[in-house]
């Protein structure tokens, strides 16, 4: 049986980290195992290497984290999971591993854009609006500031237009995409970390994915840190009573929807003129039948029992165009690719920096931004 010495300090830290008790990890290590994993195995200086396998399935860390003997301290200041308890999303495991990778993924990327003489901590637009201000008068007044100057009419690349600008202003925008097989999902959509970074979950309507952006911009311009599970175009109760949220959901539709939301004002009730009218700005907008409906809804031009039935209806319409691609995907030839993630201008601009100095390798380089390694050269000019 093969053991090795570890670092038990980190493995407390993981278990403050991801807000789990001993007994609870025994619990998930022993599922389904005859012969027993015992508190003991835990608690002592050495550890089998399949009990640290086990666990590293669960934390997904990697061996050499447990083996690394250098201090690491459970600071209430250094991790998003200690700085804040309550989110709006409830965390799953998948979930937990998702925000800490990215953060430390940031904190790696300060360490290179130090090292580099590279490091700005100019944050022009964070915090810099609070929940008593109009939604709409500071979606006026940033909007140049955020969207793409140009007519951009493909969803995808008006988000590409937002995370540039972001880049602009200092603001890292990650984006993580689910293979078809995964076996634990992600439950949330996006999230906002201090200072300066946004990660989105892959939509397949770019729309909502938009919409997601926009909510977690309203996160970072009240400076507070959130992670959301929910669609955001939806009206859901616990966001309805959370003021923080229903103010980003509400400069999240200002912002995208712009002049347009000036048709509402043509309608004081619900009727049949509305449903083509919200047709017709669903189909020349970026903003989807579903949020316009909540836009309503929060007006209450929209009944609540209109609006759950008008909701239900897009749901099982949006289910039917998943089904009936995913049967047009299965008639295709050839195997299908994984998409890759929306690389943001200053994750690249980061990496290259990194690697013109020295601090990473061909090999790092193309696997931290998931590119072929044999055609880097086409990233690095």
């Amino acid at each position: 049986m093969t053991t090795t010495e570890f670092n038990k300090d980190r493995l407390d830290y993981l278990l403050a980290l991801f807000g789990m008790s001993k007994d609870e990890l025994l619990s998930m290590l022993n599922e389904g195992r005859k012969k027993l994993f015992t508190l003991d195995e835990l608690n002592g200086d050495t550890i089998q290497m399949s009990l640290l396998k086990k666990i590293d399935e669960i934390f997904k860390k990697g061996l050499s984290f447990y083996m690394d003997f250098s201090p690491i301290a459970i600071s209430h200041s250094s991790k998003v999971l200690f700085r804040k308890k309550h989110f709006q999303a409830d965390l799953s495991i998948e979930d937990k591993r998702i925000v800490d990778s990215f953060e430390s993924l940031k904190v790696l990327l300060d360490g290179y854009r130090v090292l580099t003489d590279t490091a700005s901590y100019e944050q022009p637009l964070k915090g810099s609006a609070t929940i008593t201000q109009s939604p709409q008068n500071v979606a006026d007044k940033v909007r140049s500031c955020l969207l793409p100057e140009k007519q951009i009419k493909d969803h995808k690349e008006f988000l590409k237009g937002i995370i540039k600008k972001l880049a602009r202003l200092n603001v890292y925008v990650f984006e993580f995409v689910e293979t078809w097989n995964k076996k634990e999902r992600a439950s949330i959509d996006g999230f906002y970390i201090s200072p300066n970074v946004i990660v989105l979950k892959r939509q397949q309507s770019y729309k909502r994915e938009i919409f997601t952006l926009a909510h977690e911009i309203g996160h970072y311009l009240l400076g507070k840190e959130e992670i959301d599970s929910l669609d955001m175009a939806k009206v859901e109760e616990r966001r309805m009573h959370n003021l923080e949220e229903r103010w980003c959901n509400d400069f999240a539709f200002f912002l995208i929807a712009g002049d347009a939301v000036s048709e509402l004002d043509k309608f004081d009730s619900y009727s049949e003129d509305v449903n083509m009218m919200i047709d017709h700005l669903s189909s020349t907008t970026r903003i989807s039948r579903m949020a316009w409906y909540t836009r309503l809804a929060y007006e209450r031009k929209v009944p609540v029992k209109y609006y759950h039935a008008i909701i239900r209806q897009i749901e099982e319409e949006t289910e039917e165009r998943k089904l009936k691609e995913k049967e047009e995907k299965k008639k295709e030839p050839g195997v299908a690719r994984s998409p890759k993630p929306i690389i943001s201008p200053l994750y690249m601009e980061t990496m290259q920096h990194a690697f013109f100095n020295g601090l990473v390798s061909e090999a790092v380089f193309a696997k931290k931004l998931g590119i072929p390694k044999n055609q880097i050269d086409k990233y690095l000019c």
